[in-house]
């Protein structure tokens, strides 16, 4: 699939504000905004119901896909190259005791990333 795909049919996406609607509309590059509806959609799971119910489409981490598409009757399609990539962040309090065990983490999730 391509972004321009999108454009042809209702896009659901999370409420404003939710970075993940943020990052798929800059991915997108959407300039009709007013084939996005929201529907104050808080979940993926919410917005997987939509779609199986013919609502329109909308986008999944690929994290989520495996547990949100046990359903049946909805079709999955990955982008084209190049894919989407989400931006992430780890913060902690400069002075938590945990410091050393959040900069693992940090390089933990860098090191599944470049995989």
């Amino acid at each position: 699939a391509t972004p321009d795909l999108l454009e042809d049919d209702r896009l659901l996406l999370l409420e404003e504000g939710h970075c993940m609607r943020d990052q798929a509309l800059a991915f997108c590059n959407l300039r009709r905004i007013e084939n996005i509806n929201t529907f104050g959609a808080s979940s993926l799971s919410t917005l997987v119901q939509m779609v199986a119910h013919g609502l329109g489409m909308t986008l999944l981490p690929e994290l989520a896909v495996p547990l949100e598409s046990r359903r049946g009757d909805i079709h999955l399609m990955r982008f084209a190259d190049p894919e989407p990539q989400r931006v992430i962040g780890l913060a902690w309090r400069r002075s938590s005791p945990r410091k050393r065990h959040f900069a693992e983490l940090g390089q933990m999730i860098s090191a599944a990333a470049a995989r």
